[in-house]
Protein backbone atom coordinates (compact mmCIF):
# COMPACT_ATOMS: atom_id res chain seq x y z
CA UNK A 1 0.00 0.00 0.00
CA UNK A 2 1.38 3.09 -1.16
CA UNK A 3 1.33 5.50 2.21
CA UNK A 4 0.78 9.36 1.28
CA UNK A 5 0.51 12.66 3.58
CA UNK A 6 -0.48 15.99 3.05
CA UNK A 7 2.34 17.87 1.25
CA UNK A 8 2.30 20.96 2.59
CA UNK A 9 2.54 20.29 6.28
CA UNK A 10 4.92 18.85 9.02
CA UNK A 11 3.08 16.46 11.52
CA UNK A 12 1.27 19.01 13.41
CA UNK A 13 0.64 21.22 11.07
CA UNK A 14 3.43 23.97 11.15
CA UNK A 15 6.21 24.31 8.63
CA UNK A 16 4.86 24.41 5.40
CA UNK A 17 7.19 21.73 2.79
CA UNK A 18 6.20 19.26 -0.01
CA UNK A 19 7.75 15.52 0.89
CA UNK A 20 8.25 11.88 -0.43
CA UNK A 21 7.00 9.09 1.16
CA UNK A 22 10.27 6.61 0.85
CA UNK A 23 9.48 3.15 1.95
CA UNK A 24 7.05 4.80 4.65
CA UNK A 25 9.60 7.52 5.79
CA UNK A 26 8.02 10.92 5.27
CA UNK A 27 11.26 12.72 3.24
CA UNK A 28 11.40 16.11 3.20
CA UNK A 29 11.85 17.98 -0.21
CA UNK A 30 13.15 21.09 0.59
CA UNK A 31 17.28 22.64 0.37
CA UNK A 32 19.44 24.34 2.52
CA UNK A 33 17.82 27.66 2.39
CA UNK A 34 14.37 26.73 3.30
CA UNK A 35 15.46 25.30 6.08
CA UNK A 36 17.83 28.30 7.16
CA UNK A 37 14.00 30.09 6.77
CA UNK A 38 12.32 27.65 8.87
CA UNK A 39 14.80 27.69 11.60
CA UNK A 40 15.42 31.70 11.78
CA UNK A 41 11.41 31.95 12.29
CA UNK A 42 11.36 29.25 14.99
CA UNK A 43 14.10 30.85 16.91
CA UNK A 44 12.34 34.68 16.23
CA UNK A 45 8.38 33.01 17.35
CA UNK A 46 10.04 30.64 20.04
CA UNK A 47 7.68 28.32 17.85
CA UNK A 48 9.33 24.07 17.95
CA UNK A 49 10.74 22.95 15.05
CA UNK A 50 12.25 19.27 15.62
CA UNK A 51 14.72 17.99 12.43
CA UNK A 52 16.37 14.29 12.25
CA UNK A 53 17.48 12.71 9.12
CA UNK A 54 17.06 9.88 6.72
CA UNK A 55 20.03 7.73 5.21
CA UNK A 56 19.06 4.04 4.00
CA UNK A 57 19.68 2.51 7.30
CA UNK A 58 17.39 4.16 8.95
CA UNK A 59 14.90 3.73 6.51
CA UNK A 60 15.44 -0.28 6.36
CA UNK A 61 14.79 -0.17 10.04
CA UNK A 62 11.99 1.93 10.14
CA UNK A 63 10.29 0.07 7.32
CA UNK A 64 10.88 -2.95 9.84
CA UNK A 65 10.14 -1.41 13.29
CA UNK A 66 6.89 0.63 13.16
CA UNK A 67 7.61 2.61 16.55
CA UNK A 68 10.85 3.98 14.65
CA UNK A 69 9.04 4.55 11.28
CA UNK A 70 6.05 6.59 13.86
CA UNK A 71 8.96 8.43 15.72
CA UNK A 72 10.58 9.50 12.67
CA UNK A 73 7.92 10.96 10.93
CA UNK A 74 6.42 12.78 14.48
CA UNK A 75 9.60 14.97 13.45
CA UNK A 76 8.90 18.25 11.38
CA UNK A 77 11.31 17.86 9.15
CA UNK A 78 13.17 14.61 7.76
CA UNK A 79 16.12 15.52 5.40
CA UNK A 80 17.51 13.13 3.08
CA UNK A 81 20.61 12.01 4.40
CA UNK A 82 22.87 9.91 1.54
CA UNK A 83 22.80 9.52 -1.19
CA UNK A 84 20.89 6.10 -1.14
CA UNK A 85 17.65 8.50 -0.06
CA UNK A 86 18.17 10.78 -2.98
CA UNK A 87 18.07 8.56 -5.20
CA UNK A 88 15.14 6.37 -3.82
CA UNK A 89 13.25 9.76 -4.16
CA UNK A 90 14.15 10.51 -8.15
CA UNK A 91 12.95 7.25 -9.02
CA UNK A 92 9.59 7.61 -6.99
CA UNK A 93 9.04 10.54 -9.35
CA UNK A 94 9.54 13.38 -6.52
CA UNK A 95 13.09 14.73 -6.52
CA UNK A 96 14.70 15.96 -3.21
CA UNK A 97 16.83 18.92 -4.12
CA UNK A 98 20.22 17.00 -3.10
CA UNK A 99 21.53 15.46 0.33
CA UNK A 100 21.50 17.28 3.24
CA UNK A 101 23.47 15.42 5.55
CA UNK A 102 24.75 16.98 8.39
CA UNK A 103 28.31 17.11 7.24
CA UNK A 104 26.81 19.07 4.07
CA UNK A 105 25.15 21.68 6.35
CA UNK A 106 27.55 22.76 8.56
CA UNK A 107 28.05 26.20 7.37
CA UNK A 108 24.78 26.40 7.84
CA UNK A 109 23.66 24.74 10.87
CA UNK A 110 27.05 26.70 12.95
CA UNK A 111 27.51 29.78 10.54
CA UNK A 112 24.12 30.90 10.90
CA UNK A 113 23.86 31.01 14.54
CA UNK A 114 27.47 32.65 14.67
CA UNK A 115 25.87 35.38 12.19
CA UNK A 116 22.62 35.28 14.32
CA UNK A 117 23.67 35.42 18.04
CA UNK A 118 22.30 32.41 18.72
CA UNK A 119 23.50 29.98 21.34
CA UNK A 120 23.96 26.35 20.56
CA UNK A 121 23.97 23.46 22.71
CA UNK A 122 25.91 20.16 21.70
CA UNK A 123 24.42 17.00 23.40
CA UNK A 124 26.00 13.57 22.49
CA UNK A 125 28.60 11.25 21.53
CA UNK A 126 31.85 9.95 23.97
CA UNK A 127 32.66 11.85 26.97
CA UNK A 128 35.27 14.63 25.61
CA UNK A 129 33.91 14.75 21.91
CA UNK A 130 31.45 17.66 22.52
CA UNK A 131 33.89 19.45 23.97
CA UNK A 132 36.37 19.32 21.28
CA UNK A 133 33.43 19.81 18.75
CA UNK A 134 32.76 23.06 20.15
CA UNK A 135 36.00 24.15 20.52
CA UNK A 136 36.67 23.63 16.96
CA UNK A 137 33.44 25.29 15.83
CA UNK A 138 33.62 28.08 17.45
CA UNK A 139 37.25 28.54 15.61
CA UNK A 140 36.01 28.04 12.22
CA UNK A 141 32.21 30.76 13.11
CA UNK A 142 33.78 33.56 14.99
CA UNK A 143 31.17 34.93 17.43
CA UNK A 144 29.69 30.99 17.57
CA UNK A 145 28.35 30.83 21.37
CA UNK A 146 28.13 27.78 22.00
CA UNK A 147 25.63 27.36 25.65
CA UNK A 148 27.04 24.39 26.74
CA UNK A 149 28.30 20.60 25.83
CA UNK A 150 27.41 16.88 27.46
CA UNK A 151 28.21 13.80 26.56
CA UNK A 152 25.54 10.93 25.63
CA UNK A 153 26.85 7.65 27.21
CA UNK A 154 23.81 7.80 29.70
CA UNK A 155 22.01 4.85 28.48
CA UNK A 156 21.14 1.81 30.34
CA UNK A 157 21.67 -2.13 29.52
CA UNK A 158 17.97 -1.92 27.58
CA UNK A 159 19.34 1.34 25.41
CA UNK A 160 17.09 3.56 27.05
CA UNK A 161 18.12 7.00 29.60
CA UNK A 162 16.70 6.17 32.46
CA UNK A 163 13.83 8.87 33.88
CA UNK A 164 15.63 10.02 36.60
CA UNK A 165 19.17 10.91 34.43
CA UNK A 166 16.80 12.09 31.58
CA UNK A 167 15.43 14.38 34.08
CA UNK A 168 18.81 15.62 35.31
CA UNK A 169 19.49 16.02 31.48
CA UNK A 170 17.12 18.20 30.28
CA UNK A 171 17.17 20.63 33.18
CA UNK A 172 21.03 20.82 32.47
CA UNK A 173 19.81 21.49 29.23
CA UNK A 174 17.34 23.73 29.79
CA UNK A 175 19.87 26.16 32.39
CA UNK A 176 22.15 26.79 29.52
CA UNK A 177 19.06 28.49 27.52
CA UNK A 178 20.01 27.14 23.96
CA UNK A 179 18.41 28.79 20.93
CA UNK A 180 19.50 25.56 18.86
CA UNK A 181 20.22 21.88 20.57
CA UNK A 182 22.02 19.03 18.90
CA UNK A 183 21.29 15.59 19.53
CA UNK A 184 23.99 12.92 18.95
CA UNK A 185 22.54 10.02 20.60
CA UNK A 186 22.37 7.60 17.79
CA UNK A 187 18.71 5.95 16.58
CA UNK A 188 16.76 5.25 17.76
CA UNK A 189 17.80 6.78 21.05
CA UNK A 190 18.14 10.00 19.96
CA UNK A 191 14.85 10.40 18.12
CA UNK A 192 13.02 8.63 21.28
CA UNK A 193 14.75 11.53 23.44
CA UNK A 194 13.32 14.39 21.50
CA UNK A 195 9.71 13.01 20.91
CA UNK A 196 9.63 12.23 24.50
CA UNK A 197 11.18 15.49 26.02
CA UNK A 198 10.27 17.96 23.31
CA UNK A 199 7.93 20.11 25.08
CA UNK A 200 9.76 20.22 28.01
CA UNK A 201 12.75 20.91 26.75
CA UNK A 202 13.13 24.89 25.97
CA UNK A 203 15.48 24.77 22.74
CA UNK A 204 12.86 26.19 19.91
CA UNK A 205 15.26 24.37 17.46
CA UNK A 206 16.61 20.86 17.95
CA UNK A 207 18.49 18.23 15.37
CA UNK A 208 19.34 15.38 15.80
CA UNK A 209 22.67 14.44 14.71
CA UNK A 210 24.04 10.70 15.03
CA UNK A 211 27.90 10.62 14.96
CA UNK A 212 28.49 14.31 13.54
CA UNK A 213 30.20 15.62 16.81
CA UNK A 214 33.14 12.74 15.83
CA UNK A 215 33.29 14.41 12.44
CA UNK A 216 33.51 18.06 13.74
CA UNK A 217 36.06 17.19 16.32
CA UNK A 218 38.25 15.58 13.61
CA UNK A 219 38.40 18.39 10.42
CA UNK A 220 35.73 21.12 9.66
CA UNK A 221 35.40 19.33 6.09
CA UNK A 222 35.09 15.28 7.04
CA UNK A 223 34.40 13.84 3.59
CA UNK A 224 37.17 15.58 0.89
CA UNK A 225 35.88 17.13 -2.15
CA UNK A 226 36.68 14.01 -4.82
CA UNK A 227 34.38 12.15 -1.94
CA UNK A 228 31.61 14.27 -2.22
CA UNK A 229 32.12 15.08 -5.88
CA UNK A 230 31.40 10.99 -6.25
CA UNK A 231 28.88 10.87 -4.26
CA UNK A 232 30.82 7.87 -2.84
CA UNK A 233 30.94 8.51 0.91
CA UNK A 234 29.80 5.68 2.11
CA UNK A 235 32.45 3.48 -0.03
CA UNK A 236 34.89 6.37 2.06
CA UNK A 237 33.49 5.24 5.71
CA UNK A 238 33.38 1.74 5.06
CA UNK A 239 37.65 2.44 4.17
CA UNK A 240 37.65 4.46 7.26
CA UNK A 241 35.86 1.98 9.56
CA UNK A 242 35.40 -1.78 8.06
CA UNK A 243 34.57 -3.53 11.23
CA UNK A 244 31.44 -1.41 11.84
CA UNK A 245 29.69 -0.76 8.96
CA UNK A 246 30.51 -3.18 6.22
CA UNK A 247 27.23 -4.97 6.68
CA UNK A 248 25.41 -1.68 6.60
CA UNK A 249 27.35 -0.90 3.25
CA UNK A 250 27.13 -4.18 1.66
CA UNK A 251 23.96 -6.48 2.48
CA UNK A 252 21.51 -3.99 4.39
CA UNK A 253 22.71 -1.51 1.51
CA UNK A 254 21.42 -4.30 -1.83
CA UNK A 255 18.57 -5.14 0.28
CA UNK A 256 17.33 -1.27 0.72
CA UNK A 257 18.41 -0.71 -2.59
CA UNK A 258 16.22 -3.92 -3.59
CA UNK A 259 13.15 -3.11 -1.60
CA UNK A 260 12.89 0.83 -3.31
CA UNK A 261 13.32 -1.17 -6.74
CA UNK A 262 10.56 -3.32 -5.50
CA UNK A 263 8.11 -0.57 -4.26
CA UNK A 264 8.59 1.38 -7.81
CA UNK A 265 7.38 -1.48 -9.68
CA UNK A 266 4.64 -2.26 -7.24
CA UNK A 267 3.45 0.85 -7.01
CA UNK A 268 5.05 3.17 -9.96
CA UNK A 269 5.96 6.77 -9.05
CA UNK A 270 4.49 9.06 -6.70
CA UNK A 271 1.59 11.13 -6.95
CA UNK A 272 1.35 14.74 -6.43
CA UNK A 273 -1.32 15.21 -3.07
Amino acid sequence: MDRRWPHDRSPDGRWPHDTVDVLGVRVSRIDAARLREFVASAVKDRTKLTVTFANPDYVLKAQKDTGLRELMNGFDLNLPDGWGVVLAAKIFGRPVPGRMANDDLTDDLFGQPAEEGWRVFLFGNAPGVAEKAAENVRAWYPGLNIAGTLHGHWADEDGRIPAETAERLVAEINDAAPDILHVGLGTPLQQRFVAEHRDRLTAPVIFTCGAYFEHLAERREYYPAWVLKLRIGFLYRLAREPRRLWRRYTIELGSYLARVLYHRVRHGKSRET
